[in-house]
């Protein structure tokens, strides 16, 4: 613990514990029954930043201030009962949290004033402050008992807020469930952003539909730092590019194979029904409550908090291989081939042409023979003396680093691995095999799952743009 000290917010005065290090900011006030009057902690992140605070593990409702690097309160928000996550709507660096009610009449603006109380060894030097009594040794006990704790306190507190159903078609309805904290690091996996301010329910005994999902797709997201994983993705990718990224690896992990995936009802309307005793793919889709029906948890909610919870419902798809009834030849994907796909070729030069690039296939022997092709600015070489095949690839991969460079601003530290993965997804939507030898590379960026993220989004982003590019585009050549 960095120590403790009085701050000052106009005429109120609270001794706090002081929050710095990672375990601090983590652990914070959770696990405490409740909390002295006129004490709190007062949390230093180090730099200005956008603020994620959940109350997730609270057993007693808190007033919270965010407050500038130079110590001016930025937002308030009072009350806040277990089980919210509350986000910073401006960059802050500190945060200050202390008993509901006693941040009641201080707004932004206010200056917050601080008077440190450490001694040299930087202990504490009042022991009677309740945030100082767990020490980190007994930090995961006191999580265990405070889980227990407040498993019953929520179900009870939003018991009738955990889901809704909603109707679909003449005679079906689907339950919307809302997300739990745990699973919020997904979210954007399947295009939903972190809630701005939103309740959330604490893991129930029985297990729920979405959190099985939820919890799949955490496993495919780990398991695509594996080169043969990532190459599987990267061809589901180029069957399904309209998909978010998170579905994308629902539909992966559960069915590598599928070719074209649709609801029941969507096949019943192409004329094709699906199989008896054949197993849906679960993918999420996001829904929101129904009209006119009350999500925010106090009657008197300030009204410029904007209150979002976030609500999923599992749907299930099928692939056409667990289908029979009318053939839809529009839906085969062709096979993968080593073979220059001569269509792909026109396609990709036609796309060249109107983006303004300058294509040379001039001979460069002076060139390393290693670099099959170069991209700059406008500028995109291949070298002419390879293979048809490898001359496609090679036009597909510079192509796609000027979409990823030019196009979306890309970092060319990262434009290399997304232009060679867009190369691979964009080959494989036309059946052509653009040779990648290996998908090791993904390693170097996957560790980290944001960055794994960020390069996930890029590689369909770039591809889903040279698709429609592509698609757009009709040539006098048959395939």
């Amino acid at each position: 613990m960095a120590g403790q000290a009085v701050v000052k917010i106009k005429d109120r005065e609270w001794l706090v514990s002081i929050a710095t290090a990672p375990w601090e900011l983590e652990q914070g006030l959770g696990g405490l029954s409740d909390l002295p009057l006129e004490t709190g902690m007062l949390f230093d992140l180090g730099f200005k930043q956008t603020i994620h605070v959940t109350t997730v593990p609270m057993l007693f409702p808190l007033d919270i201030a965010f407050l500038s690097e130079d110590l001016l309160v930025t937002e308030v928000y009072r009350d806040i009962e277990p089980g919210y996550l509350v986000t910073s709507q401006l960059p802050a660096r500190y945060f200050l949290e202390v008993n509901t009610s006693e941040l009641s009449g201080i707004e932004p603006g206010a200056s917050l004033s601080v008077e440190y109380l450490v001694t040299e060894g930087m202990a504490p030097v009042a022991s009677d402050l309740v945030s100082t009594v767990v020490p980190f040794v007994g930090f995961l006990a006191v999580g265990a008992i405070t889980t227990l704790v407040m498993r019953d306190m929520v179900k009870d507190l939003f018991d009738d807020k955990k889901s809704f159903l909603i109707q679909q078609g003449n005679d079906a309805s689907v339950t919307c469930e809302i997300v739990r904290p745990q699973h919020y690091d997904v979210l954007t996996w399947v295009g939903a952003p972190l809630p701005d301010y939103s309740f959330a329910i604490e893991p129930e005994v029985k297990e729920r539909k979405i959190d099985e999902v939820l919890k799949r797709l955490k496993d495919g997201v780990n398991d695509i730092q594996e080169s043969d994983n990532f190459k599987q993705f990267l061809l589901t990718m180029s069957k399904f590019h309209d998909y978010s990224i998170g579905n994308l690896i629902l539909i992966m992990v559960q069915k590598p194979e599928a070719s074209h995936v649709a609801g029941f009802k969507t096949w019943k309307d192409l004329g094709r029904w699906v199989k008896k005793g054949e197993k849906g793919i679960a993918i999420l889709a996001p829904c929101m409550p129904p009209k006119g029906q009350k999500t925010e948890p106090k009657e008197d909610e300030e009204e410029e908090i904007n209150v979002s919870p976030i609500y999923f419902k599992v749907v299930h798809v099928f692939d056409i291989s667990q289908t029979d009834g009318e053939l839809l030849p529009e839906f085969d994907v062709p096979a993968l081939t080593g073979e220059a796909n001569e269509e792909l070729f026109e396609r990709i030069m036609v796309v060249t042409r109107v983006q303004g690039l300058d294509v040379s296939f001039d001979s460069r022997p002076h060139q390393d023979p290693a670099i099959k092709g170069m991209y700059s600015g406008k500028s995109i070489w291949v070298r002419p003396e390879e293979s048809r095949a490898q001359m496609l690839k090679t036009l597909l991969h510079e192509v796609a680093h000027y979409y990823s460079e030019n196009v979306f601003r890309i970092p060319r530290r990262d434009a290399e691995t997304i232009a060679e993965s867009v190369a691979f997804t964009v080959g494989a939507h036309f059946g052509f095999d653009s040779g990648v030898r290996s998908f090791s590379y993904v390693a170097l960026w996957a560790e980290d799952k944001k960055v794994l993220e960020a390069n996930l989004a890029a590689i369909r982003k770039v591809s889903t743009k040279m698709f429609d590019a592509l698609e757009s585009i009709k040539t006098g050549v048959t395939s």
